[in-house]
């Protein structure tokens, strides 16, 4: 059984020693020594102290460990001194350590934020915590003393640098994610698949699990996979050999954990897998001839299968096309409460309230049927927000999150669309939404802008930029003017595959205090709603 957190916390010799006088070697063996398993005991001899004996205990679950690096971060905010630093250092010692157990990304980016707040107030532990993390992190060596955080931990910074220059760290990300896509695209539409391995695949990859979206008229299909893989699409089309239309995609060298067949329904009768030559195949049976998309995620790798109805208007066809259906995403939900304001407000509640209040008057006023992806606080899975809009034929995506971001000046409101980007800052954001890492987020991107129609694109950019106007022009009145932050590109995961023009919204930064005391207000909140039905008036109205 996992003990409860505030327990743990107390109780783990790891962080006690990352406290003592000699915490700076101490934290050179927690940054070094990475802990694969629940209670494995690591014995190693850093410097000349003589050895240091840790034993790991089980960390609860993921959930109750983000939420309470949640909480300790959100009462740091409320302090100062020895206090403040000492809530950040724990919210940052628990995110490091799961990023150490399940290696997400995002895990270890807001360890470093934390780390770096930490320093800000005072400490230089967390100086060269937050250092050593992400030299760790990024595959590089810790900075040299000229090169130190601060003169202040210089010394230090030498000294630890000794024990860790003898170990190589890697990257944040997944071993094996690409820098690039081989993509290809024919009359049934495009393909991304990993461009080069190298030694990735040397092992063979498993798949794991099998997620199904079906519905009539559109599919999507999530394969799990161990590591990545290269992978082939074909066709049999009716016919061919008796049977109905299938579309298959042999994994190659690949194993499998997962059933062999399952029940899915509408345009997708049945997924089925088995052995083909020195490949998996993954067999999608069909109940008509249909477009197909498939890409593939890098962080966690998973391989993504788009199918839908072919479309009577030709691939790039400018006619306009009728908007009869909405899809609002409100963000995050459930267990995942998204970006916390310093007074611990939850963007998880802020993006339902604004959908709420925004689908009735899209239904009443523009006459729309309008669908949320979540309607209570609950968690839906990236996959699945954009599986629920093409499954729904929806003409419209809108995304809804609150941005945050470690200078609290920061303010104003942005959208994004997938697609490249040289912004680094952009890639930092979807690599905290994706839970994966800003290489990850701009490989995607890369990836679909060759797959997604042109079309699509320019709408999307075209509604985002509506979108923009709108909402500063709902503000004005009473708010003044907030920053237009204006329309970006990124790779976010929940926006790839949509069948429609995308866009994720920031509505504002709930990581401002007076972003924060803002989004917290109805009136607010009901401006925000305003302008996401004032934009997709002006789209619909051909503005």
């Amino acid at each position: 059984m996992y003990r409860p957190l505030r327990t743990f916390l107390a109780a783990a010799p790891w962080q006690r020693s990352f406290l003592t006088a000699s915490g700076v070697f101490a934290l050179a063996v927690v940054a070094v020594f990475t802990v694969r398993a629940a209670r494995q005991r690591v014995v190693v001899a850093p410097g000349g102290l003589g050895p240091v004996e840790t034993e790991f205990s089980a960390l609860p679950v993921r959930v109750e460990v983000v939420a309470l690096a949640d909480q300790l971060a959100a009462e740091a905010q409320r302090l100062s001194g020895d206090r403040r630093i000492e809530r950040l250092l724990r919210a940052a010692q628990l995110r490091e350590r799961i990023w150490r157990l399940e290696r997400r990304a995002a895990d270890a980016l807001e360890a470093i934020e934390l780390y770096r707040s930490a320093a800000a107030a005072g400490s230089c532990r967390a100086e060269l915590a937050a250092a050593a993390l992400q030299a760790e992190y990024d595959g590089r060596p810790l900075p040299t003393a000229k090169a130190a955080p601060s003169a202040d931990c210089s010394t230090q910074v030498r000294e630890v640098a000794t024990v860790l220059r003898a170990f190589s760290g890697g990257p944040g990300t997944q071993p094996g994610t690409l820098a690039s896509a081989a993509v290809s695209a024919d009359d049934a539409g495009g393909v991304a698949t990993p461009a080069s391995l190298g030694s990735a695949s040397a092992e063979g990859a498993t798949i794991t699990r099998v997620e199904r979206y079906g519905a009539k008229d559109a599919a999507r299909i999530v394969v799990s996979m161990s590591r990545p893989a290269a992978f082939q699409v074909g066709f049999l089309k009716e016919g061919d050999d008796g049977g109905t239309p299938r579309l298959y995609v042999d994994v190659e060298g690949a194993k499998s954990s997962a059933s062999p067949s399952y029940e899915v329904g509408g345009l997708v009768e049945r997924v089925r897998l088995g052995q083909h030559a020195s490949a998996t195949r993954i067999v999608l049976d069909l109940s008509a001839h249909v477009e197909r998309r498939v890409f593939y995620l890098p962080e966690p790798f998973r391989l993504v299968i788009d199918v839908s109805r072919r479309d009577s208007a030709a691939p790039g066809s400018s006619a306009p096309r009728a908007l009869s259906r909405v899809v609002l995403d409100p963000g995050h939900g459930g267990h995942d409460p998204g970006a916390i304001g310093p007074r611990g407000l939850r963007e998880k509640d802020v993006t339902l309230d604004i959908a709420h209040r925004a689908a009735p008057v899209i239904a009443r006023e523009l006459g729309l049927v309008t669908l949320l992806t979540r309607d209570v606080d609950a968690y839906v899975g990236l996959d699945e927000r954009t599986a629920r809009a093409n499954a729904f034929a929806a003409d419209l995506f809108v995304s809804i999150h609150c941005n945050a971001a470690g200078n609290t000046g920061s303010d104003g409101v942005m959208s994004f669309v997938l697609d490249e980007s040289s912004d680094a800052a952009a890639s930092r954001m979807a690599a905290l939404e994706n839970a994966a890492s800003a290489a990850a987020a701009s490989e995607l991107a890369r990836s679909l802008v060759r797959v997604q129609d042109s079309l699509t694109l320019r709408r999307s950019v075209h509604f985002a930029e509506l979108l923009q106007r709108s909402t500063v022009a709902s503000l004005l009145p009473g708010y003044g003017k907030i920053p237009d932050q204006g329309v970006k590109r990124a790779g976010f995961y929940v926006l790839a595959g949509a069948h429609m023009p995308a866009v994720l919204y920031e509505v504002s930064f709930i990581s401002n205090p007076d972003g924060e005391v803002r989004l917290n207000t109805g009136d607010y909140r009901q401006k925000l709603a305003d302008a996401v039905v004032n934009a997709i008036r002006a789209y619909r109205d051909g503005l």
